[in-house]
């Protein structure tokens, strides 16, 4: 048994000898943030988990049917609501009275909340899948608007202070995904499965526009036909493991993800027709980093109020690489703590330090039925850690069954 656990453990860690380490870019992930997470009514937070975090949460065979999948996660909302147009219109969403007008101008409010610099401003994540024992599929697609400081005629970032001065950028994901797991040891002191699970991954970008621009898009007056982008697509991968102890009350995971991460890309002048026609040039390849990390829980069974423990050290390889020379609170960039408390296995509650900052869930659901608000903060892409914290917020809802 032992032979066995560590031959598990060396294939994940071969898997990651062979990875590309290469930081530039970004893997597609579900925008949950839950890979490495217990999820707030499920043990884990369905396929997605399966599919992204670690495939080894197949390895006991069950029954699961996702139909659809939607989150939406918004940013800077606390600045943007300071607009009472802005406060208005998510108002109208939230009630599902909103027209086109009212959407639009929540997202510019959180355009002019997103201050200068590297950052985010809306993320949307849809998807569907079933699992069918030790076999499960996915697809996934995400659009999401991102900001970072505008462009000098050389091509170079240069700084602003305001906003006007940002070069915003709309992005679109998309994934087929299939994982493969199984159980190799069942006993209630001792558990062990293993997974593996594999993406056909595409992306595209379009090149930095101007907050005008975007606005233009949104409204209608102003296509995308004719605007420059980028796109490609992965084979990526992901590998783990699992050790169950104690009936499962004491969990710890092992999972290399985003192995293979490399795209390759096409630049397209004409955005639209060109990337139908598959009309691309000069072709180049970008690497997304691999990433090995840690989960471990504990989680009692108590039937009516049954709290779930857990830590997590998500890219244990990226921290190595990075932390030389910076500061020592770097670190917390890559950990994750925290408790879940689910009540009749309807209702739960999360409190967590994800990532060096707090953040709060609220969630309900049964038989494979799911909504969840949070509310959180991150540190901006780019940033330094402490140095740009933006808070989110974030509504998911899952329609499905599951046993």
């Amino acid at each position: 048994m032992r032979k066995l656990v560590l031959i598990l453990i060396a294939i994940v860690s071969a898997s990651v000898l062979f990875a590309s380490s290469d930081t530039s870019g970004n893997p597609y992930a579900p925008i949950t943030g839950n890979a490495m997470r217990p999820g707030y009514v499920e043990r884990t937070d369905g396929l997605n988990y399966i599919l992204f975090g670690n495939p080894a949460a197949i390895g006991e065979a069950s029954f699961r049917l996702q139909l659809p999948y939607l989150e939406s996660s918004s940013y800077n909302v606390t600045e943007a609501l300071k607009d009472p147009g802005v406060a208005e219109a998510l108002s109208k969403i939230t009630k599902m009275q909103a027209t086109k007008n009212d959407f639009i101008t929540y997202i510019l409010g959180l355009v002019a909340a997103s201050g200068s610099g590297f950052g985010e401003v809306i993320s949307v994540d849809a998807g569907a899948g079933a699992q069918l024992r030790n076999m499960a599929v996915g697809m996934n697609i995400r659009a999401g608007v991102h900001s970072m400081p505008g462009l000098d005629a050389e091509g170079q970032f240069k700084p602003s202070s305001s906003v006007i001065g940002n070069g915003y950028v709309p992005s679109l994901d998309f994934a087929l995904s299939a994982a493969f797991g199984f159980r190799v040891l069942d006993t209630d002191v001792l558990t062990l499965d293993a997974g593996a699970s594999f993406h056909y991954a595409q992306k595209a970008y379009m090149l930095q526009i101007t907050s005008a621009e975007l606005g233009a898009l949104l409204n209608g007056s102003k296509d995308f036909d004719h605007l420059p982008a980028r796109a490609g697509f992965a084979l990526p991968f992901d590998v783990g493991v699992t050790v169950g102890l104690l009936r499962e009350s004491i969990k710890l995971e092992l999972s290399a993800n985003n192995l293979n991460g490399t795209y390759h890309m096409a630049n397209y002048e004409n955005s639209i027709n060109a990337l139908i026609l598959a009309e691309g040039k000069d072709y180049f390849e970008m690497e997304t980093p691999y990433s090995l990390n840690f989960r471990a829980s504990f989680n009692p069974g108590f039937r009516y109020c049954n709290p779930t423990i857990y830590t997590a050290f998500t890219g244990m390889n990226l921290y190595v690489e990075n932390a030389k020379g910076k500061p020592g609170n770097e670190i917390f960039r890559y950990l994750d703590g925290g408790v879940v408390v689910t009540f009749l296995k309807v209702l739960s509650v999360r409190a967590s330090y994800r990532y060096g900052y707090p953040e709060f869930a609220l969630g309900a659901g049964i038989f494979g039925n799911a909504i969840e608000l949070v509310y959180g903060f991150q540190e901006a892409p780019g940033a330094r850690y402490g140095e740009k914290p933006i808070d989110r917020l974030t509504f998911r809802m899952r329609l499905g069954y599951g046993k």
